[in-house]
Protein backbone atom coordinates (compact mmCIF):
# COMPACT_ATOMS: atom_id res chain seq x y z
CA UNK A 1 0.00 0.00 0.00
CA UNK A 2 1.20 3.49 -0.78
CA UNK A 3 -0.31 6.59 0.79
CA UNK A 4 0.21 9.96 -0.86
CA UNK A 5 -0.93 13.16 0.84
CA UNK A 6 -1.83 16.12 -1.34
CA UNK A 7 -2.99 18.77 1.10
CA UNK A 8 -4.93 21.84 0.11
CA UNK A 9 -6.43 24.26 2.58
CA UNK A 10 -8.79 21.76 4.18
CA UNK A 11 -8.42 18.51 2.28
CA UNK A 12 -6.31 15.43 2.66
CA UNK A 13 -5.96 13.14 -0.35
CA UNK A 14 -4.79 9.56 0.23
CA UNK A 15 -4.00 7.39 -2.77
CA UNK A 16 -3.94 3.68 -1.98
CA UNK A 17 -2.39 1.16 -4.30
CA UNK A 18 -0.04 1.45 -7.22
CA UNK A 19 -2.03 -0.07 -10.05
CA UNK A 20 -3.61 1.84 -12.91
CA UNK A 21 -7.23 1.10 -12.09
CA UNK A 22 -9.80 3.85 -11.94
CA UNK A 23 -9.80 5.61 -8.57
CA UNK A 24 -12.76 5.25 -6.21
CA UNK A 25 -13.54 8.56 -4.52
CA UNK A 26 -14.68 8.38 -0.90
CA UNK A 27 -15.63 11.12 1.54
CA UNK A 28 -15.32 10.27 5.24
CA UNK A 29 -17.19 12.19 7.93
CA UNK A 30 -14.95 11.44 10.91
CA UNK A 31 -16.91 12.01 14.13
CA UNK A 32 -14.57 10.16 16.48
CA UNK A 33 -12.64 12.36 18.95
CA UNK A 34 -9.18 10.98 18.09
CA UNK A 35 -9.06 11.89 14.42
CA UNK A 36 -5.63 10.50 13.61
CA UNK A 37 -6.33 7.18 15.32
CA UNK A 38 -9.56 6.71 13.37
CA UNK A 39 -7.88 7.69 10.11
CA UNK A 40 -5.24 5.02 10.74
CA UNK A 41 -7.85 2.39 11.54
CA UNK A 42 -9.70 3.07 8.30
CA UNK A 43 -6.49 2.99 6.28
CA UNK A 44 -5.64 -0.36 7.87
CA UNK A 45 -9.00 -1.70 6.69
CA UNK A 46 -8.20 -0.61 3.14
CA UNK A 47 -4.63 -1.96 3.24
CA UNK A 48 -4.00 -4.75 0.77
CA UNK A 49 -7.17 -4.14 -1.24
CA UNK A 50 -6.71 -3.85 -4.99
CA UNK A 51 -8.75 -0.66 -5.38
CA UNK A 52 -7.20 2.76 -5.81
CA UNK A 53 -8.95 5.02 -3.30
CA UNK A 54 -8.96 8.74 -2.71
CA UNK A 55 -10.20 9.83 0.71
CA UNK A 56 -11.48 13.27 1.58
CA UNK A 57 -11.97 13.68 5.32
CA UNK A 58 -14.86 15.82 6.51
CA UNK A 59 -15.71 17.35 9.89
CA UNK A 60 -18.95 18.96 11.15
CA UNK A 61 -18.42 22.70 11.27
CA UNK A 62 -21.27 23.12 13.82
CA UNK A 63 -19.61 20.91 16.46
CA UNK A 64 -17.91 22.61 19.41
CA UNK A 65 -14.41 21.17 19.19
CA UNK A 66 -11.71 21.50 21.77
CA UNK A 67 -9.36 24.24 20.64
CA UNK A 68 -6.30 22.02 20.17
CA UNK A 69 -8.08 19.96 17.49
CA UNK A 70 -9.22 22.82 15.27
CA UNK A 71 -5.88 23.76 13.66
CA UNK A 72 -5.44 20.21 12.36
CA UNK A 73 -9.03 20.03 11.11
CA UNK A 74 -8.82 23.38 9.35
CA UNK A 75 -5.69 22.39 7.45
CA UNK A 76 -6.41 18.70 6.77
CA UNK A 77 -10.21 18.28 6.66
CA UNK A 78 -13.01 19.81 4.62
CA UNK A 79 -16.46 21.05 5.58
CA UNK A 80 -19.58 20.34 3.57
CA UNK A 81 -19.75 23.77 1.85
CA UNK A 82 -16.24 23.20 0.45
CA UNK A 83 -17.18 19.94 -1.26
CA UNK A 84 -20.88 20.54 -1.88
CA UNK A 85 -20.47 20.63 -5.67
CA UNK A 86 -18.42 17.42 -5.81
CA UNK A 87 -19.69 13.89 -6.40
CA UNK A 88 -18.31 10.76 -4.72
CA UNK A 89 -18.60 7.02 -5.09
CA UNK A 90 -19.05 6.45 -1.37
CA UNK A 91 -19.64 8.21 1.95
CA UNK A 92 -18.43 6.73 5.23
CA UNK A 93 -19.66 8.18 8.53
CA UNK A 94 -17.94 6.94 11.68
CA UNK A 95 -19.23 6.37 15.15
CA UNK A 96 -19.29 9.13 17.76
CA UNK A 97 -19.22 9.17 21.59
CA UNK A 98 -22.68 10.77 21.85
CA UNK A 99 -24.95 7.72 21.93
CA UNK A 100 -26.43 8.47 25.36
CA UNK A 101 -27.78 11.78 24.06
CA UNK A 102 -31.09 11.94 22.20
CA UNK A 103 -30.25 12.31 18.54
CA UNK A 104 -31.73 15.79 18.26
CA UNK A 105 -29.61 17.04 21.19
CA UNK A 106 -26.32 16.32 19.43
CA UNK A 107 -24.95 19.74 18.56
CA UNK A 108 -24.30 18.87 14.91
CA UNK A 109 -27.56 16.96 14.38
CA UNK A 110 -28.98 19.40 11.82
CA UNK A 111 -25.69 19.31 9.92
CA UNK A 112 -25.80 15.50 10.02
CA UNK A 113 -29.24 15.66 8.39
CA UNK A 114 -27.91 18.18 5.87
CA UNK A 115 -25.09 15.80 4.92
CA UNK A 116 -27.55 12.91 4.48
CA UNK A 117 -29.70 15.10 2.23
CA UNK A 118 -26.66 16.23 0.24
CA UNK A 119 -25.51 12.62 -0.20
CA UNK A 120 -28.74 11.65 -1.95
CA UNK A 121 -27.65 13.54 -5.05
CA UNK A 122 -23.86 13.55 -4.67
CA UNK A 123 -22.90 10.09 -3.37
CA UNK A 124 -23.64 6.69 -4.86
CA UNK A 125 -23.53 4.65 -1.63
CA UNK A 126 -23.26 5.30 2.11
CA UNK A 127 -21.64 3.28 4.91
CA UNK A 128 -22.62 4.15 8.47
CA UNK A 129 -20.67 2.80 11.47
CA UNK A 130 -21.88 2.40 15.09
CA UNK A 131 -23.55 5.66 16.24
CA UNK A 132 -23.82 6.85 12.65
CA UNK A 133 -25.73 3.65 11.77
CA UNK A 134 -28.24 4.25 14.54
CA UNK A 135 -28.48 7.96 13.74
CA UNK A 136 -29.07 7.41 10.02
CA UNK A 137 -31.72 4.75 10.67
CA UNK A 138 -33.47 7.20 12.99
CA UNK A 139 -33.20 10.11 10.55
CA UNK A 140 -34.35 8.18 7.50
CA UNK A 141 -36.71 5.57 8.92
CA UNK A 142 -37.68 6.80 12.39
CA UNK A 143 -36.06 3.76 14.04
CA UNK A 144 -35.09 4.66 17.60
CA UNK A 145 -32.31 3.30 19.78
CA UNK A 146 -32.69 1.67 23.20
CA UNK A 147 -30.40 2.11 26.20
CA UNK A 148 -28.66 -0.99 27.54
CA UNK A 149 -26.81 -1.56 30.80
CA UNK A 150 -24.10 -2.64 31.04
CA UNK A 151 -22.89 -1.37 27.69
CA UNK A 152 -22.39 -3.70 24.75
CA UNK A 153 -18.63 -4.06 25.01
CA UNK A 154 -16.32 -6.66 23.56
CA UNK A 155 -15.78 -8.96 20.60
CA UNK A 156 -18.92 -10.82 19.57
CA UNK A 157 -19.37 -13.77 17.27
CA UNK A 158 -21.92 -13.35 14.49
CA UNK A 159 -23.36 -15.62 11.83
CA UNK A 160 -23.21 -14.81 8.12
CA UNK A 161 -26.21 -16.76 6.91
CA UNK A 162 -27.47 -14.34 4.27
CA UNK A 163 -26.39 -14.72 0.65
CA UNK A 164 -26.18 -10.94 0.28
CA UNK A 165 -23.03 -9.86 -1.60
CA UNK A 166 -22.01 -7.73 1.38
CA UNK A 167 -21.32 -10.95 3.31
CA UNK A 168 -19.57 -12.81 0.48
CA UNK A 169 -16.43 -14.78 1.44
CA UNK A 170 -17.00 -14.28 5.17
CA UNK A 171 -16.70 -17.36 7.39
CA UNK A 172 -20.03 -18.68 8.63
CA UNK A 173 -19.03 -17.45 12.09
CA UNK A 174 -17.20 -14.12 12.16
CA UNK A 175 -16.26 -11.60 14.84
CA UNK A 176 -16.74 -7.87 15.27
CA UNK A 177 -15.94 -5.36 18.05
CA UNK A 178 -18.82 -3.48 19.69
CA UNK A 179 -18.68 -0.63 22.17
CA UNK A 180 -21.95 1.19 22.80
CA UNK A 181 -24.56 2.03 25.41
CA UNK A 182 -27.52 1.58 23.06
CA UNK A 183 -28.96 -1.02 20.72
CA UNK A 184 -31.66 -1.49 18.10
CA UNK A 185 -34.64 -3.84 17.94
CA UNK A 186 -34.85 -6.30 15.06
CA UNK A 187 -38.63 -5.89 14.87
CA UNK A 188 -38.26 -2.16 14.18
CA UNK A 189 -35.99 -2.86 11.23
CA UNK A 190 -38.05 -5.74 9.88
CA UNK A 191 -41.10 -3.48 9.90
CA UNK A 192 -39.43 -1.36 7.22
CA UNK A 193 -39.98 -2.94 3.80
CA UNK A 194 -37.04 -0.98 2.38
CA UNK A 195 -34.53 -2.59 4.76
CA UNK A 196 -32.82 -5.98 4.89
CA UNK A 197 -31.58 -7.21 8.27
CA UNK A 198 -28.50 -9.15 7.16
CA UNK A 199 -26.94 -10.00 10.53
CA UNK A 200 -28.81 -10.09 13.84
CA UNK A 201 -27.50 -11.22 17.22
CA UNK A 202 -29.36 -12.16 20.37
CA UNK A 203 -26.63 -10.60 22.51
CA UNK A 204 -26.05 -7.27 20.79
CA UNK A 205 -29.08 -6.76 18.53
CA UNK A 206 -29.00 -5.96 14.80
CA UNK A 207 -25.44 -5.85 13.49
CA UNK A 208 -25.63 -5.26 9.72
CA UNK A 209 -28.58 -3.69 7.92
CA UNK A 210 -28.81 -2.66 4.30
CA UNK A 211 -31.37 -0.89 2.18
CA UNK A 212 -32.82 -3.07 -0.55
CA UNK A 213 -31.24 -0.91 -3.26
CA UNK A 214 -27.87 -1.39 -1.48
CA UNK A 215 -27.26 2.35 -1.37
CA UNK A 216 -27.29 2.44 2.43
CA UNK A 217 -25.29 0.09 4.65
CA UNK A 218 -25.53 0.26 8.44
CA UNK A 219 -23.05 -1.52 10.73
CA UNK A 220 -23.62 -1.15 14.48
CA UNK A 221 -20.20 -2.52 15.42
CA UNK A 222 -16.68 -1.27 14.77
CA UNK A 223 -15.04 -3.36 12.03
CA UNK A 224 -12.29 -0.73 11.85
CA UNK A 225 -11.11 -1.03 15.46
CA UNK A 226 -7.44 -1.78 16.00
CA UNK A 227 -6.21 -4.59 18.21
CA UNK A 228 -5.80 -2.46 21.34
CA UNK A 229 -8.72 -0.05 20.94
CA UNK A 230 -11.06 -1.78 23.41
CA UNK A 231 -8.20 -2.18 25.91
CA UNK A 232 -7.57 1.54 25.74
CA UNK A 233 -11.27 2.28 26.28
CA UNK A 234 -11.42 -0.14 29.21
CA UNK A 235 -8.37 1.26 31.02
CA UNK A 236 -9.42 4.85 30.26
CA UNK A 237 -12.82 4.36 31.90
CA UNK A 238 -11.26 2.60 34.88
CA UNK A 239 -8.86 5.52 35.36
CA UNK A 240 -11.73 8.02 35.09
CA UNK A 241 -13.88 6.10 37.59
CA UNK A 242 -16.52 5.29 34.98
CA UNK A 243 -18.30 1.95 35.56
CA UNK A 244 -17.06 -0.48 32.93
CA UNK A 245 -17.10 -4.24 32.54
CA UNK A 246 -14.27 -6.31 31.11
CA UNK A 247 -14.68 -6.45 27.31
CA UNK A 248 -16.17 -9.83 26.40
CA UNK A 249 -14.13 -12.38 24.44
CA UNK A 250 -11.23 -9.95 24.17
CA UNK A 251 -8.41 -10.62 26.61
CA UNK A 252 -6.84 -14.08 26.69
CA UNK A 253 -8.31 -15.91 29.68
CA UNK A 254 -10.38 -12.81 30.50
CA UNK A 255 -7.29 -11.34 32.14
CA UNK A 256 -7.01 -7.58 31.57
CA UNK A 257 -3.23 -7.88 31.74
CA UNK A 258 -3.04 -10.66 29.14
CA UNK A 259 -2.70 -10.40 25.40
CA UNK A 260 -5.64 -9.53 23.15
CA UNK A 261 -7.32 -12.22 21.05
CA UNK A 262 -7.44 -10.51 17.66
CA UNK A 263 -10.07 -12.33 15.58
CA UNK A 264 -11.96 -9.63 13.69
CA UNK A 265 -9.64 -7.68 11.41
CA UNK A 266 -9.78 -10.02 8.41
CA UNK A 267 -13.60 -10.11 8.53
CA UNK A 268 -13.75 -6.33 8.77
CA UNK A 269 -11.51 -6.05 5.73
CA UNK A 270 -13.72 -8.49 3.83
CA UNK A 271 -16.89 -6.56 4.63
CA UNK A 272 -15.30 -3.31 3.49
CA UNK A 273 -13.94 -5.00 0.36
CA UNK A 274 -17.44 -6.28 -0.43
CA UNK A 275 -18.88 -2.80 0.11
CA UNK A 276 -16.30 -1.31 -2.24
CA UNK A 277 -17.19 -3.93 -4.84
CA UNK A 278 -20.78 -2.68 -4.75
CA UNK A 279 -19.50 0.73 -5.83
CA UNK A 280 -18.19 -0.66 -9.12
Amino acid sequence: MTVKHESSKRLVFNQLGTNTQQTTDLVVLNLMPNKLETEGQLLDLFAGLPENLSLTFLYPRTHHFKSHVLPYLKTSYATLPEIAENTYDGLIITGAPVETLPFTEVDYWQEFIEILDWAQDHVRQNLFICWAAQAALYAEYGIDKYAVSPKVFGIFEHKAISENPLLAHLPHHFYMPHSRHTTLQAADIQAQTDLNLLVDDINVGPVIVQSRDQRQTFITGHPEYAQNTLAQEYHRDLADGIPITLPENYFYGNDANARVLERWHSSGQQIVANWLQQLN
